[in-house]
C-alpha cells in the first residue's frame, strides 16, 4: 500500500513540474495586462502608430468576406460595421521556446452589421446562386493570437484562433435568407439551423482574424494591414 501511495505521489509530482516548466518559460511584457502598456509594446517596434478606440465606437470598413463550406456558401459583406464591446486583454506573454507572442482578447460581444450582403451559393455543374441581404449578428469569443518574432517583425503570419464563450451567436439575418421561397435558399438557410455551433465555428475561420486585425489596429497599433477575410487562390 505504501509503495503505490509512493507511486502515485511521484506522478502527481512530475506532472506538476511540466507544468510549472511550461510557464518558467514564458515572460510578461506587462505588469499588468493594461491597454497603455500593450500599446507601448507594439508601439515600441517602430513598426505601427498607436491607435486608441473605445468599446461601443463602430469600425467601418468596406468589405469582410467569410466561408461556411459545410453548406458550400461564400459570404461577401460590404460597408461592414464592426463594434466591439467590454473587451479586455485576458493574456500577453511570450514563449522563449518558440520567440511567439501570445495575446488573448476577451469581449462581452463583437456585432457585425452590413446592410449589402452578398451570399454566394455553390451549385454542382452550375454557377453560385447570388442573394443579397443584410446581416446583424453579435458572436461572443475570447481571440487569441499568436504572433511570430515575439510581435517585433511586425503581424505577418499571425495565427488567430477563437474561443467560444456562447456556442450560438445572435444572429439577425435578412429575409431574403431566412424566407426565401427558392429551394436552393432554403436547403441552405435550414443546413446553417441544423448545426448552428458547426457553423459558426467555420465562420470564425476567418471572422476570429478579422475581429482580431481589427481591435489590434484601432484599439492598439496601427500597421496598416488589411485583412478581409478573402483567401486567394
Amino acid at each position: 500500500m505504501e509503495n503505490k501511495v509512493f507511486v502515485l505521489f511521484l506522478l502527481v509530482s512530475v506532472y506538476g513540474q511540466d507544468t510549472n516548466s511550461d510557464e518558467d518559460n514564458f515572460s510578461y511584457p506587462c505588469d499588468s495586462l493594461t491597454l497603455d502598456c500593450v500599446r507601448n509594446y507594439f508601439k515600441d517596434t517602430g513598426l505601427c502608430t498607436e491607435a486608441s478606440h473605445e468599446d461601443g465606437q463602430p469600425i467601418h470598413k468596406d468589405r469582410e468576406m467569410t466561408y461556411v463550406p459545410r453548406i458550400n456558401v461564400t459570404i461577401d459583406s460590404y460597408e461592414a460595421v464592426l463594434t466591439f464591446y467590454g473587451t479586455g486583454i485576458e493574456a500577453f506573454y511570450i514563449n522563449k521556446d518558440t520567440n511567439n507572442l501570445v495575446m488573448a482578447v476577451s469581449s462581452e460581444g463583437i456585432n457585425l452589421y452590413s446592410p449589402r450582403t452578398n451570399y454566394y451559393i455553390d451549385q454542382r455543374a452550375r454557377e453560385p446562386l447570388v442573394v443579397q441581404d443584410y446581416v446583424n449578428n453579435t458572436y461572443f469569443s475570447v481571440l487569441t493570437a499568436v504572433i511570430p518574432s515575439a510581435g517585433k517583425g511586425g503581424i505577418s503570419g499571425t495565427k488567430v484562433s477563437a474561443y467560444n464563450t456562447q456556442p450560438i451567436p445572435i444572429l439577425n439575418l435578412g429575409p431574403e435568407i431566412t424566407k426565401s421561397s427558392n429551394p436552393a435558399v432554403q436547403k441552405v438557410y435550414q443546413g446553417f439551423l441544423d448545426d448552428i455551433p458547426a457553423s459558426v465555428e467555420e465562420l470564425l475561420l476567418t471572422k476570429a482574424p478579422y475581429f482580431f486585425y481589427n481591435y489590434l489596429q484601432n484599439y492598439i497599433c496601427d500597421f496598416g494591414f488589411e485583412f478581409v477575410g478573402e483567401m486567394k487562390h
